[in-house]
């Protein structure tokens, strides 16, 4: 597969456009964070935890977007709708998830979510302290390296972390998982 690279301009443009047709949500992947780094091109697809429609149950919505926006459809790991379109001359990939099968972001994270502009649209992010959760839950090797990536940006003073939100967050799990998502947040270099 060869490595898609776009900007902020085809990014904000490319979620305002779903937007408008039916579906938005909440950026849960790295997009969250490199954007809080300055980060102005991407190579990575766009998650987007859906808050205005169901990517299993609404899918022929998705379809309709698809078509309507001239975009190429797939499927995430997990089943879900995944569109290859493009905007402003670059290809972007967006993968649709929800709360389905292990994959599990609680209510409380998508509500919390920040709010930031990109090129005049408002987008919501999912919180770096949550990413790390969600990343140090699912526990596999590529998001054991996702978590060391964002571990090196905090001690390089890009970024920031909370650790009370950290330590808040651990009640939204099972108490039996908290000391494994700690486990593995520290064993990433980022300190809590």
């Amino acid at each position: 597969m060869r490595v898609v690279v776009y900007g902020l301009d085809a990014l904000a443009e490319g979620l305002k456009a779903l937007r408008e047709r039916g579906v938005d949500g909440v950026v849960i992947g790295s997009t969250s964070f490199l954007l809080r780094v300055g980060v102005k091109e991407f190579e990575d697809d766009v998650d987007l935890f859906t808050t205005t429609i169901s990517p299993s149950f609404d899918e022929e919505v998705i379809m309709g977007v698809a078509e309507e926006l001239g975009c190429f459809t797939g499927q995430t790991g997990w089943g879900t709708p995944q569109l290859r379109c493009s905007f402003r001359g670059s290809d972007i990939v967006f993968e649709f998830y929800e709360n389905i099968y292990d994959f599990y972001v609680p209510e409380a994270m998508l509500q919390d979510a920040d709010v930031v502009k990109v090129k005049g649209v408002d987008v919501r992010l999912l919180r770096v302290e949550d990413y790390l959760i969600l990343k140090a839950r699912a526990g596999r090797a590529e998001d054991e390296e996702d978590l060391k990536e964002v571990g090196k940006l905090i001690k390089q003073g890009k970024l920031s972390i909370r650790k009370e939100i950290i330590y808040d967050r651990m009640k939204l799990f099972e108490e039996y998982e908290e000391g494994l998502i700690l486990r593995k947040i520290r064993e990433a270099g980022i300190s809590i």
